[in-house]
């Protein structure tokens, strides 16, 4: 799991008017709003006697207050308000807990877990089709795997699976006419250009069998971004008929994921077709599943070393390379050595006010983190074993 990213912590429409909790990275959070709509993130445990912050309240200061004693945290984290010591009484300085810039897109929550400052951060993953009403009709769904998130995110832009995986998809025998016409990757994401050979299409009411032929050659990008470790599935249908799926993927701790996912289509978008959208979608999901949560190892290898890979994985070799860097830049939570405190220690994860105020003695200690090796980050970022543009 890594730090020093955007990750999504919850739908929108599921924070109101009362705290919620959040899970991610192993840690959790309390998500709440304040009187102007804005919504906030904090470390869900308060700094006096451990108070889970998300089953308390908000209060007339834009706060959130502890449901043991009382005491009011802003949207930076400060205590502003102790009640057994009265109003205006002084606030101790290191009354206060970790806050996290937050962005709503998508109808999602994103929140940034992290100390880097706003300049050095890598952007939110775009997707201009969610915005354009006019042209694409949006479903949202969800989707909890019992397997790492690095696995999630390496089966969703993998390519080959789909003629084994999932009927609806491919055929066993067409796997080897399935190629990638293109690899692109940069500091932070990757593209690749597919063609597929699927079955006829099924569904709407018989409708979609008459949009594309049995094996016609269809055209699939799939994307990755390490920001919100979002995957986008762009599918060309024929020559005016497109879907796009794109999921975050929220690592709640080491072996449970959490995905965020948005399908938007520019035809049939008449809301009766919804629901066959949404349930096509999971089923894609749920056929995934079956087979990442029986993966052995259940963590993604950190070399090729024990595996065989082949041409057609180049792909998800980009994937590992950009997530390898960022490892040896120092970014991964160190979890093996976060067990032997277990239930005896609270850790968080550095916030930018950490960096900004070193001066701070705070209450609650970060998450250690894997020790990074600068020298292997840039070779792995400038090397790695596939150009930036490839061609097969």
């Amino acid at each position: 799991m890594l730090t020093n990213l955007w990750y999504v912590a919850e739908w929108s429409k599921t924070v109101k008017d009362k705290p919620v909790k959040a899970k991610l990275l192993g840690q959790n959070f309390v998500l709440y709003r304040d009187k102007t709509g804005k919504v906030h993130c904090l470390s869900d445990v308060c700094i006096h006697r451990g108070g889970s912050l998300s089953n308390g309240w908000t209060t007339e200061r834009n706060c959130v207050a502890c449901p043991y004693h009382g005491w009011e945290f802003d949207a930076e984290g400060k205590v502003q308000f102790i009640p057994s010591r009265g109003e205006g009484a002084p606030i101790p300085e290191r009354a206060r807990i970790d806050a996290y810039p937050t962005e709503e897109r998508y109808g999602m929550i994103w929140v940034f877990l992290g100390d880097l400052p706003e300049s050095e951060r890598y952007p939110i993953p775009e997707f201009p089709e969610y915005d354009d009403k006019a042209n694409w009709r949006p479903v949202s769904l969800e989707f909890t795997w019992k397997g790492t998130v690095d696995r999630v995110v390496e089966n969703g832009i993998d390519i080959a699976h789909t003629a084994f995986v999932h009927p609806g998809f491919g055929y066993r025998e067409m796997a080897d006419k399935n190629k990638i016409l293109e690899v692109e990757r940069g500091d932070y994401w990757g593209r690749s250009s597919n063609v597929l050979y699927p079955p006829q299409l099924q569904g709407n009411f018989g409708l979609l069998k008459f949009f594309r032929k049995d094996k016609a050659a269809t055209h699939v990008t799939p994307s990755f971004y390490l920001p919100g470790h979002c995957v986008r599935l762009q599918i060309k249908v024929n020559s005016w008929m497109e879907m796009i799926i794109f999921d975050a993927n929220t690592p709640v701790d080491e072996n449970t994921t959490r995905s965020f996912a948005v399908q938007v289509r520019n035809f049939f978008k008449s809301p009766i077709f919804d629901k066959g959208s949404i349930k096509r979608t999971s089923k894609v999901f749920q056929e995934d599943a079956d087979i990442v949560e029986a993966l052995s190892p259940n963590y993604l290898p950190e070399t090729l070393e024990h595996e065989v890979s082949v041409e057609q994985d180049k792909f998800m070799s980009a994937w590992r390379m950009i997530r390898r860097k960022h490892i040896e830049m120092g970014w991964k939570i160190d979890t093996r050595a976060m067990k032997a405190f277990e239930g005896e220690k609270v850790f968080t994860i550095p916030s930018p006010a950490r960096r900004t105020n070193p001066h701070l003695k705070w209450a609650l200690e970060t998450v250690p983190l894997v020790e990074g090796n600068s020298a292997s980050a840039a070779e792995v970022g400038t090397q790695g074993g596939i150009p930036q543009v490839e061609s097969a």
